[in-house]
């Protein structure tokens, strides 16, 4: 067997495995029941799929400009994936498609509540004060840099969402 066929097979079954996580996910949309699960299977493995095709490729045609096309294309996808997964989270949560009692900690709850009694009242909603009253923290002082207000609030806020009370409730 030589180095070529080596490849060959190596770039066959990188594709045939990143074919088969990306068809996983695709299914995981169809088939899982909430949407947590949903958000679940689009981002992990397709990710992994994508990485797979892409490094079959790579390994297949080894000419530069190929190569070098193939990085941004992962890039991207790593890049967007996982802010596409948070507006589905959060558009999810807003609108109450999961179910609540599996949920061990809900970290948004302190903030919409915030919200909605600001907006209740008729008072302008600031997403720095929102973010910082959901986690109990106190607002950093003016001038003061992010690594300095992180340390300050040690560690940030739990929560920034501006969303709706449960229909329900």
């Amino acid at each position: 067997m030589s180095f070529d066929d080596v490849l060959d097979l190596a770039s066959a079954v990188l594709v045939l495995i990143g074919a088969f996580l990306s068809f996983a996910a695709g299914l995981g949309l169809l088939r899982f029941s909430d949407l947590i699960m949903r958000m679940h299977a689009q981002t992990k493995p397709q990710i992994f799929g994508l990485l797979c095709i892409l490094l079959g490729i790579a390994i297949q045609q080894t000419n530069a400009g190929t190569v070098l096309f193939l990085v941004p294309i992962m890039f991207f996808q790593m890049l967007t994936t996982p802010v596409a997964a948070a507006t589905l989270a959060r558009g999810g949560y807003r609108n109450w498609h999961f179910p609540k009692d599996e949920l061990h900690v809900d970290a948004l709850a302190s903030a919409i509540e915030l919200a909605e009694r600001e907006r209740a009242e008729g008072e302008q909603v600031d997403a720095g004060e929102l973010e910082a009253d959901a986690a109990g923290v106190e607002q950093p002082e003016a001038g003061m840099d992010d690594a300095a207000a992180a340390d300050a609030n040690d560690g940030g806020a739990a929560g920034r969402a501006v969303g709706r009370a449960h229909p329900e409730s």
